[in-house]
């Protein structure tokens, strides 16, 4: 056989070797397994000295008499065991490579036979070289039957898996036995971390050995007052101990090798775990003090135009506010002959930008016009709290509590005796008196039957001598409703309803509340809105049937906004509440607060009284429309009469054998066309064809239907520049000043018949124009609204505004009626991608394939968003 030949037979012996050996020795390694298993396990220390040292005996025993006897019966494989080894790995049948070790026997001298001889070893020798040698194949499976050796496999993943940090350790004791027995000394291991309070939003700290080394600073580290520190150690002798600043606190003992320790920080800078004399690890760190809340006036306490009283803030805190108040007193230094009674605080809560935000500024709207207190001089002081309690107060303000006035009459007088309730609560009787006086009047108040109820029912209260002092509140409340009842009928109990949803809602969206309830808030909101607006047109309508003049107000200072602007807002406030922008959603929130409270009671009486001016207006750009068209009209006729007289003249030179040019055969034929256009222009009024027929004698060149063709279109530019600064511009005028145009060069280049066709188109187009602008005085007519808005509420088109204002008509910039701030209204874009980016962040939430921590992250994410 050659020498690669050789190589295989030799790998083939030593698989039929590892074949009988490898059963021989899996009895002495499955007992050195279980030995090593139970090491790792930490279990033969447990045991005692003797029991341990007897399990040690018995395992080595068995493991030397199993090898023995295994090795000793061990047999070895025969020569040409190989051989077949080789032939049946590679398949071959009938023992082919016994034929390289025989030899030619009979006649080996006949030159025939020598060469048959030689080619049959040539072939053995070729066929050696594609011989395979396998894979060995012990049979252990048909040995172990029970599958143990899988058991005992799977125990030793799990004994590596526990012990080996230590391992060599536990293999130590594994085979040294210790009289301590199951109290044998194990290494101490430390485990520490700091948990942080859940406010701050910080993470929790890992302390390590290397943590001072490892601080960006270089120094101590940093923990928040009020964290938790959690220590655990297992092994070592003796019970540890928390060291901090030279104060021991021992930990608790769970079991012999395990003990624990969870306390609070509140103050230290050194921070050392010792057991049985030693330190384990030790720490230099800064305890970081929980400070106060930090809040003050960002903004002088005013009255809004709606006389609620706002206030502005701006507040600050390390780890995040959690919440804000204003407290109202009254300032009895001013007022020491006044004997208030009622409450002696009012507390008021402010709204916060977003949850638990560690800098705010926001302002709040309180109607406090119903509290006894209104029209006098009172202190406001701010306060701020955080997560456990700290507060911080700003200076305080001292301003004159809103009031509100009152234009009825009745609803005055009414006022006035409530106040005398507050001021002089001794004074019942009086009182009642003065009220009964105001019921006896009915026609004051047109006979309301509401009225007169509820005066003769605050009456009988304050006469009643049963009635304690109690009872000037509840007079009070019914005096200021009915004074309310009077003013403006359903507006204030509206607005009422309507600060009160906005109020919840910002609350809601501050604590971070379900879609479902900000959802059920929204519609809430939306249809307050509803009824304050209707409300607010039915006192329109009621003040313009009894005559009653709205105050006096400044044009420029006035809010422009209709329905369609509050709408959209609050679409976009559900579709950032939809995305998760939250806190973007309360801004928008506040500002539509702010757009409301500046809107002023008889608003819309305003917008009426200035109505009927731009309505006279258009009356008179309506009459001087209509000026133009007739004098154009008047130069129409004179034009074709100018076209006449030249084509007149043109065929009389013709009959006297003049040689007419190309112009002058076109013009009969040119004349004709000219002739049926003037027909069309002659269908004007009666007034100007007479006019025209009276101008026969003094004909008009065409230089001055030229001057006053360009006159009349002149005098168009100006009105239309006069109707653009009112309102929109039909576009039919527009037309009518380019055919004006062309009309007037036609003239000047002594042309009236090509000069015809575009004063007609003129004519026409005045004619057009004036009729639009008539549908559109009479559609405002009809629908009792301000002229120069009827284009506002069709599709697709806006009404014009004024540059130094924003699409809802406030002043760009900070008049002090409201608060512009920043903020940014998302774009349909913006939106669309964080509703995509808050859909995925679902999706993998519910994808069970990936990670626990990155879907509890993307729960953490959805919960706080």
């Amino acid at each position: 056989m050659g020498i690669g030949g050789g190589v295989k037979q030799r790998l083939a012996w030593l698989n039929l070797f590892w074949e009988a050996l490898w059963p021989a020795l899996w009895p002495s390694v499955a007992v050195a397994g279980l030995f090593l298993a139970l090491a790792l396990f930490d279990i033969l220390p447990t045991l005692g000295f003797y029991a341990h040292a007897a399990a040690l005996a018995g395992f080595l025993i068995v493991f030397i008499g199993l090898t023995w006897r295994n090795l000793r019966r061990l047999p070895l494989p025969a020569p040409g065991a190989a051989l077949r080894r080789l032939e049946t790995a590679s398949g071959l049948t009938h023992r082919p490579l016994s034929g390289l070790r025989d030899s030619l026997g009979s006649n080996p001298k006949d030159p025939m036979a020598a060469a048959l001889w030689q080619a049959h070893q040539t072939r053995l020798r070729t066929l050696a070289r594609s011989l395979r040698v396998g894979y060995p194949s012990p049979g252990l499976a048909r040995r172990d039957t029970g599958g143990l050796r899988a058991a005992l496999g799977l125990v030793l993943v799990i004994a590596v898996a526990i012990g080996w940090p230590d391992a060599g350790e536990r293999l130590a004791r594994a085979v040294t036995p210790s009289f301590t027995g199951g109290s044998t000394q194990i290494a101490p291991r430390l485990d520490a971390w700091v948990n942080p309070p859940s406010y701050t939003g910080m993470a929790p700290l890992y302390l390590r050995k290397d943590q001072n080394t490892a601080d960006a600073a270089g120094g101590a580290l940093s923990i928040p007052t009020g964290s938790k520190l959690l220590a655990q150690v297992h092994g070592g002798e003796g019970q540890p101990a928390l060291v901090i600043d030279g104060q021991r606190t021992a930990f608790q003992t769970v079991d012999p090798i395990n003990h624990r320790l969870e306390l609070e920080l509140t103050q230290g800078s050194s921070l050392a775990i010792e057991q049985n004399g030693k330190v384990l690890q030790s720490w230099q760190v800064t305890i970081v003090p929980d400070r106060a809340p930090d809040i003050a006036f960002a903004s002088d306490p005013s009255e809004s135009e709606r006389h609620a009283l706002r206030l502005e803030y701006r507040a600050t805190d390390d780890y995040g506010l959690e919440k804000v108040t204003a407290s109202i007193r009254r300032v009895a230094e001013q007022q020491p002959e006044a004997a208030f009674v009622g409450e002696e605080t009012i507390e008021l809560t402010l709204p916060m930008p977003a949850l638990a935000p560690k800098q705010a500024r926001a302002a709040g709207y309180h109607d406090l016009t119903a509290h006894p207190w209104a029209g006098t001089p009172v202190g406001v002081t701010l306060t701020a709290s955080d997560a456990i309690g700290q507060t911080g107060r700003s200076e305080r303000q001292v301003i004159v509590l809103p009031e509100r006035a009152f234009s009825h009459p009745v609803a005055r007088a009414i006022i006035e005796q409530r106040k005398r309730l507050t001021t002089e609560p001794d004074q019942r009787k009086g009182i009642a008196d003065q009220l009964a006086e105001i019921a006896s009047r009915p026609q004051l108040y047109n006979h309301d039957t509401v009225v007169f109820l509820a005066l003769k029912t605050a009456i009988a209260r304050l006469l009643n001598p049963r009635n304690g002092p109690q009872i000037i509140g509840d007079a009070q409340a019914l005096l200021w409703d009915t004074a309310l009842h009077l003013e403006d009928g359903g507006v204030s109990l509206a607005e009422r309803d309507l600060r009160d949803i906005q109020r919840r809602l910002q609350e809601a969206l501050a604590r971070d509340a379900s879609d479902e309830e900000l959802q059920r808030l929204m519609d809430e909101l939306e249809r307050a809105m509803d009824r304050f607006l209707e409300a607010m047109q039915q006192q329109m309508e009621q003040m313009a049937e009894q005559g009653i003049q709205p105050e006096p107000f400044d044009p420029s200072q006035m809010q422009q906004i209709d329905r369609q602007d509050l709408q959209r807002m609050m679409d976009q406030m559900r579709e950032m509440m939809r995305s998760g922008a939250r806190d973007k959603a309360q801004q928008m929130l506040s500002q539509m607060q702010q757009m409301m409270e500046n809107l002023r009671a008889g608003m819309q009486q305003q917008q009426q009284q200035q109505g009927n001016q731009q309505m006279q207006r258009q009356m008179q750009q309506m009459q001087e429309l209509q000026d133009l068209t007739r004098r154009q009209q008047q130069l129409l006729d004179q034009t074709f009469r100018m076209q006449q007289q030249m084509e007149g003249q043109g065929q009389q030179q013709s009959q006297q054998g003049q040689q007419p040019g190309e112009q002058g055969q076109q013009g009969p034929q040119q004349g004709q066309q000219n002739r049926q256009q003037g027909q069309q222009g002659r269908s004007g009024d009666a007034q100007g064809q007479a006019q025209g027929q009276g101008q026969q004698q003094g004909q008009m060149t065409p230089q001055q239907g030229a001057a006053l063709q360009e006159a009349l279109r002149r005098a168009l530019g100006d009105l239309m520049r006069r109707m653009g600064e009112a309102g929109e511009i039909p576009r039919q005028l527009g037309q009518a000043e380019r055919s004006m145009r062309d009309s007037s060069q036609a003239l000047q280049g002594n042309q009236p018949g090509e000069a015809i066709p575009s004063e007609n188109e003129a004519l026409d187009q005045l004619r057009s124009g004036a009729q639009q602008m008539a549908e559109q005085m009479q559609q405002q007519m009809m629908a009792g609204r301000q002229p120069g808005q009827q284009g506002r509420d069709q599709a697709g088109q806006r009404g014009q505004q004024r540059s130094d204002r924003d699409p809802f008509g406030r002043p760009l910039n900070n008049d002090g009626n409201f608060a512009t701030g920043d903020v940014q209204v998302p774009e349909e874009a913006d939106l669309q991608r964080a509703r995509e980016i808050f859909d995925e962040l679902r999706r993998r939430s519910g994808d069970t394939s990936r990670p626990d921590y990155e879907r509890d992250y993307i729960d953490r994410l959805l919960r706080r968003f």
